[in-house]
């Protein structure tokens, strides 16, 4: 069992102790249910009343906050803290390296010293596997695909023929990089496919969650730049460029060739249409609904999306409308003007 003393844990966090630096803390665990042997923390003001319930032994807090019983940590950023600390008790899992002898590896491939390659795995002709990289299981490596040194491929996951994952990527469970593009045209009464012959470049520190897909391009590239997260069941089209530090999350939807630039933010089943450019440091709620446009620094909300204030002053709006209708139409029937529906006028 991995175990940690609270004044040892300080050090770790660079922090400030008040508090008894003997106490033995062997996990970490939220406010609610943290015991007096866990790790936990507050980063939001809005959840300080769980401050003075919990029974955590250690609770990780900005400066200036304290706890009336029992023991903190007063740090810079309580939420980096605690991944500190989730990091200690929690390290990533240890592969060996090595080919496991159920994995299919072209000849003609190249793989780069202190590689794993797990069971089931599959790797093409001219394909080139980094040094430290983990193939965990049962990935396929298209033919010339280049996989980064120190990148995870977690179970599952393809990157097809001629697409480049960059250094220290980590690809989870489930996704597809490099399938084809969503492309056809109409021919005498038929869809016929569009060959979609560019590729898919991942640069490097990228995560993507699982059962994502990234389509390679039909001429050129799909990138992702470097740095940027993206979560579960996200779809990216042909010819998208995602730029440097964005993060997206899950079954967002972003449409052929629009360009997504550093440093967005994106919530949940956010959709934007094709051919469009989303300035750096612009962010949209979740279901979102972008077709145009947006410039630098922008926040927008709603379907379609709008200002993020605007939008949440026509939210709140929206309750009220009915009363406002019946209102509308009792001055109406003072002034004596006639009102027909939409339905009534059409039968007229």
């Amino acid at each position: 069992m991995t175990s940690i003393t609270a004044g040892q844990l300080t050090k770790l966090v660079n922090g400030k102790l008040f508090g008894d630096g003997d106490r033995e803390l062997i996990g970490v665990a939220p406010l609610e249910t943290a015991d007096r042997s866990e790790v936990s923390f507050l980063a939001n003001a809005k959840y300080a009343r769980l401050l003075e319930e919990t029974q955590a032994g250690v609770v990780l807090v900005a400066q200036g906050i304290r706890r009336s019983t029992g023991d903190c940590i007063e740090t810079l950023d309580p939420y980096a803290a605690f991944v500190m600390a989730l990091e200690f008790f929690n390290p990533a899992p240890v592969f060996g390296t090595g080919i496991h002898p159920t994995a299919i590896i072209s000849e003609e491939a190249a793989i780069d010293e202190d590689v794993y390659v797990g069971p089931g795995c599959i790797i093409e002709s001219s394909a080139r596997i980094g040094k430290g990289s983990r193939l965990i299981a049962m990935n396929y490596i298209g033919q010339n695909a280049r996989i980064g040194a120190g990148s995870i491929l977690h179970p599952g996951v393809h990157v097809r023929h001629d697409c480049e994952v960059g250094e220290r990527v980590t690809i989870h469970c489930g996704t597809i990089v490099g399938s084809d593009g969503f492309g056809f045209a109409m021919e005498s009464g038929r869809f016929r496919k569009i060959p979609q012959v560019g590729i898919v470049v991942i640069e490097s520190d990228v995560e993507i969650g699982a059962n994502s897909t990234i389509d390679r391009a039909t001429m050129g590239e799909t990138r992702i730049g470097e740095g940027t997260k993206i979560d579960n069941l996200v779809q990216i089209a042909h010819n998208v460029r995602i730029g440097k530090h964005c993060v997206i999350a899950a079954q967002a939807g972003i449409s052929g060739s629009t360009q997504i630039g550093d440093y967005c933010r994106i919530g949940g089943q956010a959709g934007f249409v094709g051919h469009i450019r989303i300035g750096d440091g612009s962010a949209f709620g979740a279901q979102s609904g972008v077709a145009t446009d947006v410039a630098a620094g922008e926040i927008l909300s709603g379907s379609p999306a709008r200002p993020h204030n605007l939008w949440k002053r026509m939210e709140a709006a929206l309750p009220r409308l009915p009363e406002l209708l019946r209102r509308v139409r009792r001055i109406e029937e003072r002034l004596g003007i006639e009102h027909r529906t939409n339905e009534e006028k059409s039968e007229r």
